[in-house]
């Protein structure tokens, strides 16, 4: 299933998305700042992380620019519970594109794809404390701070212990504010 926005197209990932993905987000200093693994310095490592996706059923989107057919980040669906009727939502986005308005406008379009298309009630995405960008992304897609977990993952670069931020929102928030 794919979906879009007014810039983007959504689509699965494929195995031959890793050289892409490579050059513009698993190898980006910037990007990989942010995430518990290490920036990939072959294009092998990307392969191997996504076989090991795709094998393991990570329901995972690639972002791509219509105007340029570039892929410039994924999103994935995760921690998925019918039961609970809640997902959450991890993206990353190259850096070449930060601050262009293309994080917003996925998170922004991979909500609403969600709660159009799925019975899911809530929606959250962890944030580092100091990815202060990434946060400001999640209170422009009006979605609230449901709270700091301090101290809970450790800084590969320097080893200090960082806090996490846990944003949501439920389908009716969503709602009032289309």
């Amino acid at each position: 299933m794919t979906y879009a926005s007014t810039r983007l197209l959504f689509r699965p990932l494929e195995i031959k998305d890793a050289e892409e993905l490579f050059l513009h987000v698993y190898s980006d200093e910037n990007v990989n700042r942010y995430l518990r693994f290490e920036t990939h310095k072959m294009k092998e490592e990307t392969r191997e992380v996504l076989t090991y996706f795709l094998e393991n059923h990570h329901e995972i989107y690639v972002i791509i620019k219509k105007d340029t057919n570039e892929i410039i980040g994924t999103v994935e669906i995760a921690d998925k519970s019918l039961e609970n009727k809640t997902c959450a939502i991890w993206y990353l986005i190259g850096s070449k594109w930060w601050k262009m308005g293309y994080d917003t406008e996925s998170l922004k379009q991979t909500i609403s794809f969600l709660f159009q298309n799925f019975d899911y009630q809530l929606i959250e995405t962890v944030v580092r404390n100091d990815n202060v960008s990434s946060f400001m992304v999640c209170e422009r897609n009006h979605m609230k701070l449901d709270g700091i977990l301090r101290d809970r993952r450790i800084d590969k670069l320097d080893g200090h212990l960082d806090s996490i931020r846990i944003y949501s929102i439920t389908r009716g928030e969503w709602g009032s504010k289309l």
